[in-house]
């Protein structure tokens, strides 16, 4: 049985639905530059984490855009 914390499960990893820009980019393997052009294209949609501009992006819309790049090559 695992230990307990006040908090949970001692040596739970939880992994986060929300990404800043520069961890989206890493989750896409491109550029920041990339996730906002992306954002301004209208093809990537963002939750306004703050007024200062700062953006979060959810791992759900980041997977429908990856499957959404997929291409089959028709001989």
């Amino acid at each position: 049985m695992k230990k307990r914390s006040k908090f949970g499960p001692i040596g739970v990893t939880v992994t986060p639905r929300l990404l800043r820009t520069r961890d989206a980019a890493t989750y896409l393997a491109c550029s920041a530059w990339k996730i906002r052009k992306l954002v301004q294209d209208g093809v990537l949609p963002y939750i306004p984490a703050s007024e200062f501009g700062a953006w979060w992006f959810d791992r759900v819309d980041l997977d429908r855009y990856v499957e959404s790049q997929k291409r089959h090559f028709d001989l």
